[in-house]
């Protein structure tokens, strides 16, 4: 299943449906195509954060150099 480009009208939706934040038409429009530069597109994002969810992260070794922050060897 490969994602679809965000559209205004889903998104509006949402935010109707859970009315958690109240982000303008401005906001919305934005993470459907950005204008500023400054985020990453809300499409580019979804598609990275799918990337990620394909991995077997049981299979990815830990990060060099990362402390647990335990006290066990």
């Amino acid at each position: 299943m490969s994602l679809k480009k965000p559209k205004f009208d889903t998104l509006a939706g949402m935010r109707e449906a859970f009315a958690a934040h109240e982000f303008s038409d401005d906001e919305l429009a934005e993470l459907v195509d950005p204008k500023f530069g400054i985020i990453t597109g809300f499409a580019d994002l979804m598609a990275q954060l799918e990337l990620l969810r394909e991995m077997d992260l049981g299979a990815t070794p830990p990060a060099l150099g990362m402390a647990s922050g335990r006290d066990d060897p």
